[in-house]
């Protein structure tokens, strides 16, 4: 049993709250129970369905089987393990655009490895707010940019790795590189004066990766976290009491 299952397992164990059973905190009942198990339709949602599909038909295309991963030591993986590490399952782009929606950010910030499906659940919540994507890879960034134009989707701006703005909304997803998570995470949550929303996802896919959410459930800045064992969810919200949930979804 590899790792990542067994972890799978301990949570179905654990998790808990569905429909904010146990919670007391009416902000975050409403959280739990109006946007992370909403279960109403919204329009963008065939459009994410529709890039989803397009998508995993460019993979299928592309020989991925000699895909080299830049952090993965000159390691080949398959367009299956691709596409598990940077495609999201569909309930968590949907549940990102929901969670954009609720917390209307006036700023957005993607770091680490997509093929552009995420980048779309984020900008299309409001096309008002400006999305800066900083992927890791040329391969990733060709998808993405291929992926923008095809929906015209004008909010959004790709740029290589780099520092990293504290935004209002920031997503962190690249769970084959610990440290550079760390680095990332480290320049955002930099003190009570950051009030913002971070997602980390692939939070149980290694040791190394859970070890980089338990410093952050540690950090003062964050006041409650939500394990939803493919992301985690890093509220900095001033006046909350700091506590740490594990959400069944």
């Amino acid at each position: 049993m590899n790792y990542r299952t067994r972890k799978k397992i301990e949570y179905f164990f654990k998790a808990s709250h569905r429909k904010g059973h146990g919670i007391h905190s009416p902000f975050l009942f409403r959280l739990i129970t109006g946007v992370i198990e909403n279960n109403g339709n919204f329009s963008v949602y065939p459009l994410l369905k529709s890039a989803e599909e397009n998508v995993r038909n460019m993979l299928r295309i592309l020989d991925m089987e000699s895909y080299r991963h830049p952090c993965a030591a000159g390691q080949s993986f398959n367009s299956g393990f691709i596409k598990k590490l940077h495609l999201l399952p569909d309930r968590f782009d949907r549940l990102l655009f929901r969670l954009v929606n609720e917390f209307s950010p006036r700023t957005i910030s993607f770091c680490g490895s997509t093929f552009g499906i995420t980048l779309l659940a984020l900008a299309l919540a409001d096309r008002r707010i400006k999305l800066e994507a900083q992927v890791e890879n040329s391969h990733y960034r060709s998808f993405c940019r291929s992926l923008i134009e095809a929906y015209e989707v004008g909010n959004i701006d790709v740029t290589v790795a780099g520092d990293v703005t504290a935004s209002d909304f920031v997503v962190v997803q690249n769970p084959l590189d610990p440290p550079d998570c760390i680095r990332i995470l480290t320049q955002i949550l930099v003190g009570p004066e950051y009030h913002g929303v971070v997602v980390l996802c692939g939070i149980h896919i290694s040791e190394e990766m859970e070890a980089v959410w338990e410093m952050c459930k540690r950090d003062q800045t964050v006041r409650i976290s939500l394990d939803l064992f493919e992301i985690g969810i890093l509220i900095c919200k001033k006046g909350l009491q700091k506590e740490d949930f594990v959400l069944r979804f």
